[in-house]
C-alpha cells in the first residue's frame, strides 16, 4: 500500500511541477507584456508633454515676467510656476495690467497666492511691493 502511496504522490508531484512551471511562464508572459505597455505609454506620454510644451499655451511660447512685459500679455504666457499661474487665472486675471494694477492686499485674498509668491511676482513685473507684503514676510520669519 505505501507503495502505491508514493507511485501516486510522485506523479502528482511532477503534475504539480508542470502545472507550477507552466504557471509561472504564463506570469512572465504576461509580465513581460505588461512592461512593454507600461514602457510604450510612458513614451507616448511623453512625446505627447514635449509637442504640448514646444506649442506652449494657446500656441505661444512662454515668457519670462520681465518689467518690460507690456500690460495686454496674457498671464497663460508668462513663464510662472504652474501654482501661481492656476491661482491668478482662477480669480479671473487674464493679463499682466491686471497684476499690476491689484494691490498686495487684493492679490493676498488670492487662494495659492503667499506673500512671498506675491513679492516675487512684483519683482518679476517691475513693480513696488507695498508694505502689506514686507510686513507678512518679516512676521513669518
Amino acid at each position: 500500500m505505501s507503495d502505491q502511496k508514493k507511485s501516486s504522490s510522485g506523479s502528482s508531484q511532477a503534475e504539480r511541477k508542470a502545472f507550477r512551471d507552466l504557471d509561472a511562464r504564463e506570469a512572465m508572459a504576461e509580465h513581460d507584456r505588461t512592461q512593454t505597455a507600461y514602457h510604450d505609454n510612458r513614451e507616448r506620454l511623453r512625446s505627447e508633454r514635449l509637442a504640448r510644451e514646444a506649442a506652449g499655451p494657446a500656441g505661444g511660447k512662454l515668457v519670462m515676467p520681465t518689467p518690460q512685459l507690456p500690460d495686454d500679455t496674457p498671464i497663460e504666457l508668462l513663464r510662472l510656476a504652474a501654482r501661481m499661474r492656476e491661482a491668478l487665472c482662477a480669480e479671473g486675471l487674464k493679463t499682466v495690467g491686471e497684476i499690476r494694477e491689484k494691490s498686495d492686499e487684493q492679490l493676498l485674498t488670492i487662494r495659492g497666492l503667499g506673500s512671498g509668491s506675491i513679492a516675487h511676482l512684483r519683482a518679476s513685473l517691475g513693480v513696488v511691493s507695498v508694505r502689506v507684503v514686507r510686513q507678512a514676510e518679516s512676521s513669518d520669519t
